[in-house]
C-alpha cells in the first residue's frame, strides 16, 4: 500500500507540518542541566536524528509548569532564565532539518516526588499514588489558581523559545487529568462532582494560556479515551472534554487509551496493534478538530486508518526511538530498511519505570537501537584499516557486531552452527506477546546480506577453521546453552529443555510442569497453556451466531493444556521487566497456570515432579517436564583460540548471559573497536 496518505501536509491550527506522523512525547531521563547555556548534546542529537529521519512533528517530553509539578528528576523547566536560549537552541535544531517541535507540559499532581520537590505532593484530592506510594494533600483554590498561572507562564516561555506548539498532559495521570477523572476527583466545590466541574481546571488553564499566548500560538491537549478503571472516566466523559476544548480554541486533540495507573496492557506486545483506535474515531466524530491516535505501531495500518477517517495524525513512541528514520524510510518505498520496534520494553518504559519507583536513573534507550540516546558517541565511523572478520554465532550480540563492523569497511564472514539465524532472540519470538522478536531477525538478515556480510549457517567453528580461513579478528558471540540442575530424574525421556519447547524441537504431552518460574519459564508456560486453545476469530464466530456464551468462548480462547510451575523464588518472574512482570504474571492466572513459589525440586519421575513447599513434600503430576532453570555461557572457543589469532573478542552471553539488550550493546561496542 502506498503511504500517500500518511505523508501529505496537515495544518495545526496556523501550523503546517509536512506529514502525519507525529513523535509522541516520551520521558527519556537524559540530563536537562544547562552547559554553557544549552542542552547536552544528548538531547540535541537524540531529537534532531528523528528530524532528519522525517517525522512531521516531535513532542518533546516533559516540560514541568513549575518547580513543585515535578514527577521525575530529569524535565524542561520553563521557569529558569537558562530555558530560552536553550529550547531556542534546540528548536533550531529540529527546524534544519523541516520538522517541527512541540514541548509536552505538565504537572505532576500527585506523581510529584517529594524527594525532588521537597515538599508533599499535591493533587485534586487525598488520594494515594499507586506509582509513587505516596499519599497527596488536596489543592486549595488560591493553590489552584497558581497552577493555572504557571501553565500559562510556561507556555509563554516556550513561545518565547521558538517552540512551534504546545501539548497540555490530560491523560496518563498528573494534575489536569487526576482533577478531570471522576476516581481521583472527590471535591465537592467548584472543581469537583460533576463532568461539568471536574472539566473546569483545564478549561481555565486553556482560557489562561490563550489569554497570554494569543489565539494563533497552536495549542493541542492530549487526554484519555477511557481510563479503564473502575469508577474512573470512560468514552461518554472523553467526548465531553473534546468538545469543551474545541469550544475553548484548541487546535488539535492526541487521543490516547488510559494512564499510567491502568491495569490494561498498553505498552508490552500484549496489546494487538490498533486495539485502541476506537477511542480516536468516536472522539473524532464529535468534533472537526485534527485529531491524533497512538498505539499503531504499523504504518500499513496508520495509513489506513488515516484514509478511513478513524483520525487525522499517527504518534509512533517507541518505533521512533527503534529507528529514527522511519519515515523517511516508508516515504521512500523502503520498509524493509525499517529497524523494528519489536515492543520488548527493555530500553524504555523499563528504565522509566523503575525511576519512577525508586532513585535510579537510566537514560532511555532501544534493545535493537543501542545508539538511541547515544547518537553522537555511537556515529558510524570508517575502520582506519579495513580487516578480515571472524564473528562466531548469529544471536543478537554477533549479528549486530556483523552489521556494524560491515558498515564500518571490514571484510565480514558470520558462522553459526544452527541453520538459522537469531540465537535466542528465535526462541523469545515464541511466546504470546513476544512475536515482534521474530522481526528484529529479518530486519538483521536483511542487513547482512545488503551488506555484504558471508553467512554461513550450520557450520561448527573449530581452532582448525579458524586456522585454515586466517582472519585478522575473530570475535566470539557463540551464546550459552541451557543448565541441567542437579536434580535426580532429569536424564529421563519426559524431560526437556524450554529452549526445545519454544524452538517446537519436541512432542509434549496435556500435562506440564515447567520447572523454574523466571521470565523463561514463565513465557514457556504461557505458550503451553495457550497451545490448543481456540483462536479468536473462531470465538467471534461462535458468539456471533450464538452458538457460545460470550464468558464460555472467552475461555475457551484461554486455555490449552493443562501446566504447572514451580520456582523455588518468593515470587515469579522476578527477572522480567518492571513494565512486563504484572501484565504477564496476570496472564498466567487467566490462562488457568497453576504457580507454586517456595517450591524445591527434589526428584523427576516419569509420572511428575516431586517438591518441598513449606516443609511439607509435595507431588505435581505431569506428562512432560520442562526446565526452566538458567543457561552458562559456551565460550571453549574462546579458551582454544587466546594466543592463536592476531586479535580475539568476546561478548554477549558467551561472555556472561544477560538481556538481548546488553548483548546488542555489547556486540555495537565490540564492532567499533576493531
Amino acid at each position: 500500500m502506498e503511504l500517500k496518505r500518511l505523508f501529505s501536509e496537515i495544518s495545526i491550527g496556523r501550523l503546517q507540518v509536512r506529514n502525519r506522523l507525529v513523535m509522541s512525547p516520551m520521558g527519556m531521563m537524559y540530563d536537562t542541566t544547562y552547559v554553557d547555556g544549552k542542552y547536552s548534546p544528548q538531547i540535541v542529537d537524540f531529537y534532531a536524528e528523528r528530524a532528519r529521519g522525517g517525522v512531521g512533528l516531535i513532542l518533546a517530553s516533559a516540560a514541568f509548569t513549575q518547580p513543585l509539578g515535578q514527577s521525575f528528576l530529569h524535565g524542561f523547566r520553563p521557569w529558569e532564565d537558562e530555558f530560552v536560549p536553550a529550547a531556542r537552541e534546540l528548536a533550531d535544531a529540529i527546524h534544519r532539518h523541516g520538522a517541527k517541535l512541540g514541548f509536552h507540559i505538565l504537572h505532576g499532581g500527585s506523581y510529584s516526588r517529594s524527594d525532588i520537590t521537597g515538599t508533599q505532593a499535591a493533587s485534586a484530592s487525598e488520594i494515594k499514588n499507586a506509582w509513587t506510594r505516596q499519599t497527596c494533600r488536596e489543592l486549595t483554590v488560591p493553590e489552584i489558581k497558581d497552577v493555572v498561572r504557571n501553565f500559562a507562564a510556561a507556555v509563554a516561555r516556550i513561545k518565547e523559545a521558538g517552540i512551534d506548539l504546545v501539548e497540555l498532559n490530560a491523560y496518563s495521570g498528573y494534575i489536569l487529568r487526576e482533577f478531570l477523572s471522576s476516581r481521583t476527583n472527590k471535591r465537592t466545590d467548584d472543581y469537583g462532582g460533576s463532568i461539568e466541574g471536574r472539566f473546569r481546571l483545564l478549561g481555565e488553564v486553556v482560557q489562561a494560556i490563550r489569554a497570554e499566548v494569543g489565539p494563533e500560538y497552536p495549542l493541542m491537549v492530549k487526554i484519555s479515551g477511557d481510563e479503564y478503571l473502575p469508577g474512573g472516566n470512560h468514552l461518554e466523559e472523553a467526548r465531553y472534554v473534546a468538545r469543551g476544548l474545541e469550544a475553548l480554541g484548541v487546535d488539535a486533540l492526541h487521543v490516547s487509551p488510559a494512564g499510567h495507573d491502568t491495569s490494561l496492557p498498553l505498552t508490552p506486545g500484549f496489546a494487538p496493534k490498533g486495539a485502541f483506535l476506537y477511542l480516536a474515531r468516536a472522539v473524532k466524530r464529535e468534533v472537526k478538530l485534527p485529531v491524533i491516535t497512538a498505539h499503531i505501531g504499523d504504518l500499513t495500518l496508520a495509513e489506513r486508518v488515516l484514509r478511513e477517517g478513524q483520525a487525522d495524525m499517527i504518534a509512533l513512541g517507541r518505533a521512533m526511538l527503534a529507528d529514527p528514520e522511519i519515515a523517511i524510510k516508508a516515504e521512500q518505498g523502503r520498509p524493509e530498511e525499517v529497524r523494528p520496534c519489536i515492543r520488548c520494553c527493555q530500553g524504555c518504559y523499563d528504565r522509566v519505570f523503575t525511576h519512577i519507583w525508586g532513585t535510579d536513573v537510566e537514560p532511555v534507550t532501544c534493545l535493537i537501537n543501542p545508539a538511541c540516546g547515544r547518537e553522537h558517541e555511537l556515529g558510524i565511523r570508517p575502520a582506519t584499516r579495513q580487516k578480515r572478520v571472524m564473528v562466531v554465532g548469529g544471536g543478537p550480540a554477533g549479528l549486530e557486531a556483523a552489521r556494524v563492523l560491515a558498515l564500518r569497511g571490514h571484510q565480514v564472514s558470520l558462522y553459526d552452527r544452527a541453520s538459522r539465524l537469531g540465537g535466542q532472540l528465535f526462541y523469545a519470538a515464541s511466546p504470546p506477546g513476544k512475536e515482534d522478536f521474530s522481526n528484529a531477525i529479518g530486519y538483521f538478515a536483511h542487513q547482512l546480506k545488503k551488506l555484504g556480510v558471508k553467512v554461513r549457517l550450520g557450520r561448527e567453528v573449530t581452532p582448525r577453521l579458524v586456522e585454515r580461513e586466517a582472519p585478522d579478528a575473530v570475535v566470539i558471540a557463540s551464546g550459552a546453552a541451557p543448565v541441567t540442575p542437579p536434580v535426580p530424574g532429569c536424564d529421563v525421556p519426559t524431560v526437556v529443555q524450554a529452549w526445545q519447547v519454544l524452538g517446537g524441537e519436541v512432542v509434549l504431552g496435556s500435562k506440564v510442569v515447567v520447572v523454574g518460574g523466571g521470565g523463561t519459564g514463565c513465557e514457556t508456560a504461557l505458550l503451553l497453556a495457550l497451545d490448543g486453545a481456540m483462536d479468536a476469530e473462531s470465538a467471534v464466530f461462535l458468539v456471533g451466531w450464538q452458538a457460545l456464551e460470550p464468558q464460555d468462548a472467552l475461555a475457551l480462547t484461554c486455555r490449552g493444556r493443562e501446566v504447572t510451575v514451580l520456582e523455588m523464588l518468593p515470587s515469579l518472574a522476578r527477572d522480567v521487566g518492571v513494565s512486563r512482570r504484572g501484565f504477564m504474571r496476570r496472564l498466567l492466572e487467566v490462562s488457568g497456570v497453576k504457580t507454586e513459589t517456595g517450591a524445591e525440586v527434589k526428584s523427576i519421575t516419569p509420572r511428575g515432579v516431586e517438591y518441598l513447599k513449606d516443609g511439607e513434600r509435595c507431588f505435581a503430576e505431569a506428562d512432560t517436564v520442562v526446565l526452566a532453570v538458567g543457561v552458562r555461557p559456551q565460550n571453549q572457543l574462546y579458551e582454544q583460540l587466546l594466543g592463536k589469532v592476531p586479535e580475539l573478542h568476546l561478548m554477549g552471553d558467551a561472555k556472561q548471559p544477560r538481556r538481548a539488550m546488553d548483548a546488542i550493546y555489547e556486540g555495537t561496542l565490540v564492532a567499533r573497536q576493531i
